[in-house]
């Protein structure tokens, strides 16, 4: 596949870029022991589902135990933010195994048809005999699906079914969003930056931040949380957060190779720049996406009832939370 200048140029990009600080709140708790805690919990059930294989200490390292720790700050029950640490790990497996990871199966050409078949992990699928026995049999021969559906048991542990159906809508609503990449890859085709940016919004972090209510054990009513506003800060958020993983990951990608098409380099081809510099603008979409997030959860806020205030304060923490966990992660700091 040919590759386009500014491609080349990227690829050469000799020092790494510098992320510059962000528009983001400070981490609301960190506590290193409890942490260290769910993480260790959250390797022995990993070790069990055998999702990452060959992968464990690199994921140890990366530390989703940690990840929920900083993100979920009003429960300090190891159980409730195991779910969150199996939530991170079981998406993330998805992305690893299906999308970017050649050594876990990571293949272009196949990630339409897994996603596809990754939804009857996240919803029950009801079939007649034998047909039902032959599923189970499938999902059990792919790690992923036994993560998926192991997740989503604890999902209902800790949830009501109006809780279970949300986790389940946005979590294939991502699904969706995550299987343009395959033809983007594959074909070298490039979305533009709205296009790119209106798939980011799903295809993010809003499955895990959909746990918030659930991992602190009260729930938003669904008439509550589907909400026009409640719906546009939530967007926000999970916009937020992803464009920030685009850029902590930006350099994991650059060296790996693995697309042209993350936000980065859609910008430095657009604007003929360095990657530096699309790296500058990409932080300062980020921005511009906390600011209008600010703004609106600030007015939310305004008479807002205790369950709502509680939920937008929890939203708030994860994107402290979730920017302290990428500046530290193993999964993204990378030695040049």
């Amino acid at each position: 596949m040919n590759q386009s200048p500014i491609t080349v140029q990227a690829r050469a990009a000799v020092p790494p870029f510098v992320v510059r600080a962000l528009l983001c709140p400070p981490p609301t708790r960190i506590d290193e022991a409890l942490g260290r805690e769910v993480n260790k919990r959250l390797m022995l059930w990993i070790k069990r589902i055998g999702i990452f294989a060959g992968k464990q200490e690199k994921i140890r390292a990366s530390d989703f135990g940690r990840y929920a720790m900083l993100c979920h700050a009003d429960t300090d029950d190891p159980k409730r933010l195991l779910l969150a640490a199996q939530c991170f790990a079981a998406l993330f497996a998805v992305d690893d195994h299906y999308c970017d990871d050649q050594t876990l199966g990571g293949c272009p050409e196949k990630v339409a048809e897994h996603l596809s078949f990754a939804v009857s992990g996240i919803d029950p699928v009801h079939l007649p005999p034998p047909y039902k026995k032959e599923l189970k049999e499938q999902q059990r021969r792919d790690p992923v699906l036994r993560g998926l559906l192991a997740y989503m048991k604890r999902v209902a542990h800790f949830s009501t079914p109006s809780q279970v159906a949300r986790v389940r809508q946005i979590t294939i609503a991502m699904f969706v969003a995550m299987a343009a990449e395959g033809p983007w890859r594959l074909y070298g085709t490039k979305p533009t930056i709205a296009e790119y940016l209106a798939s980011r919004q799903v295809n993010s972090f809003w499955p895990c931040q959909v746990l918030i209510d659930p991992i602190g054990g009260y729930e938003v009513p669904a008439n509550v949380y589907a909400k026009p506003e409640m719906q546009r800060v939530c967007a926000l958020a999970s916009l937020a957060t992803t464009l920030l993983n685009d850029l902590y990951s930006a350099y994991k990608e650059h060296l790996n190779e693995t697309g042209d098409f993350k936000l980065p380099y859609l910008l430095a081809a657009k604007h003929d720049c360095s990657l530096q510099e699309a790296i500058d603008k990409t932080a300062d979409i980020h921005d511009a996406v906390m600011r209008e997030y600010v703004a609106l959860e600030q007015r939310l806020l305004k008479g807002a009832d205790p369950l709502v205030r509680r939920y937008l304060t929890g939203l708030t923490t994860w994107i402290a939370g979730n920017q302290e966990w990428h500046k530290h992660s193993a999964r993204y700091r990378i030695q040049a």
